[in-house]
């Protein structure tokens, strides 16, 4: 018989150990106070954080932009949509 590369051991559920999962977020309190300030219907762009379209990492930093904006929209209790502009630049539309 091989030798198994797995090794289990049972234990009773209230034996289980954990740590906590990942860093945690630190969102930009300029980017939850500006995104406050904007009233329902309006939309805000971020220069700031703009994207390079012709970059082979465009769709990689596209998603970390867009998670960034998630989180601040999250933190501020808000809702919207994010849309990119041709350029890479993004926008909130908040709802």
């Amino acid at each position: 018989m091989a030798d198994s590369k797995w090794t289990f051991e049972v234990i009773d559920a209230d034996e289980v150990q954990s740590v906590p999962r990942g860093r945690r977020s630190n969102i930009d309190p300029q980017l939850v106070d500006a995104l406050r300030s904007v009233k329902a219907g309006q939309a805000i762009r971020i220069p700031s954080e703009q994207c390079d379209p012709t970059s082979p990492d465009y769709r990689k930093e596209k998603a970390r932009v867009s998670a960034m904006l998630r989180s601040g929209m999250k933190a501020a209790g808000r809702t919207g949509s994010i849309v990119f502009t041709p350029e890479g630049v993004p926008q909130i539309i908040l709802r």
